[in-house]
């Protein structure tokens, strides 16, 4: 598969419509849109000359698991940061179990704070001018430039191709806000009338709002309108919280799509209980497997 290119499906299932980036998948058992984003962070970094990437976030996250069987997939050693834990308890969780498969090594930091992992990332790359070191959230260094901003967040933009034009409601899991952020320039180039009428971004970790209005702005784009639904800064979840599920006999990632899933069958927005196919979730990917 090639994960620049791909188009995941967009399913109809039982009148609500599912687009499947969880399908963009390696055979190893990562997959989904941050995958894509983080193929072509390490691709591009492995094309300039690096040698290894430098990666930490938590243990939750699969950014770990996806620095690391990317790296070898590149040919790149890898190191992941974690924190406030010991090897036998790190290597429990299923992002951190992978990566040691696939070749990384383990540093770990004294506290699992991500300001703490960050600094610790930021010093081992200071040490080795070969090393790339991959941003929190799989995301862009902070100097990028504008180009460079648009090139990463094409690679969701471009996801938007296939979305049906029936698409009146479209609803995306709002995180980091990377895949969000790609969702939304993808749609600002479709014609007016082709866009979904309301766009519905359902934040569960902290809120990155103002992040996205600049992230718009340094890319010279106009951010287009949109709802947030705020389940972090609510109380209804914090980013730490599993919800496991499914949807429509989809499973569902815990962290993210299974939160938004269950606020929403929860709530019953008559846009999300409309069955006619009108209404559309963004799945971002599916747990590891």
């Amino acid at each position: 598969m090639d994960l620049g290119t791909w188009l995941s499906p967009v399913e109809n299932r039982d009148g609500r419509l599912y687009k499947r980036e969880d399908l963009a998948a390696l055979p190893v058992g990562v997959n989904g849109s941050k995958l894509r984003a983080c193929e072509h962070l390490i691709g591009h970094a492995a094309r300039a000359g690096a040698k290894r990437v430098i990666s930490a976030a938590s243990v939750l996250s699969p950014q770990s698991a996806m620095a690391a069987v990317l790296a070898q997939r590149h040919g790149l050693g890898c190191t992941v940061v974690v924190g406030g834990t010991k090897p036998s308890t790190a290597i429990r969780h299923p992002s951190i179990r992978m990566a040691v498969d696939h070749g990384a090594s383990l540093e770990f930091a004294a506290v699992g704070y991500n300001p703490a992992l960050q600094s610790y990332a930021r010093k081992l790359a200071a040490l080795d001018p070969d090393a790339y070191w991959l941003q929190y959230g799989i995301t862009t260094p902070p100097a990028a430039g504008r180009e460079e901003l648009r090139a990463f967040h094409d690679v969701a933009a471009r996801q938007t191709a296939n979305l049906p034009g029936s698409v009146r409601t479209l609803v995306v899991p709002f995180g980091s806000g990377n895949t969000a952020a790609g969702v939304l320039m993808g749609l600002t180039q479709r014609a007016t009338a082709d866009r979904p009428e309301r766009i519905v971004l359902v934040g569960i970790g902290p809120d990155r709002r103002v992040w996205l209005a600049d992230r718009f702005a340094a890319m010279g784009l106009r951010l287009p309108a949109y709802e947030h639904l705020d389940l972090h800064g609510s109380g209804y979840a914090t980013y730490g919280d599993k919800m496991p599920g499914t949807a429509d006999g989809i499973r569902l990632h815990p962290t993210y799509e299974g939160k938004v899933v269950r606020y929403l069958n929860e709530r019953q927005p008559e846009w999300w209980t409309r069955r006619d196919g009108t209404t559309c979730l963004w799945i971002v990917g599916g747990p590891i497997s």
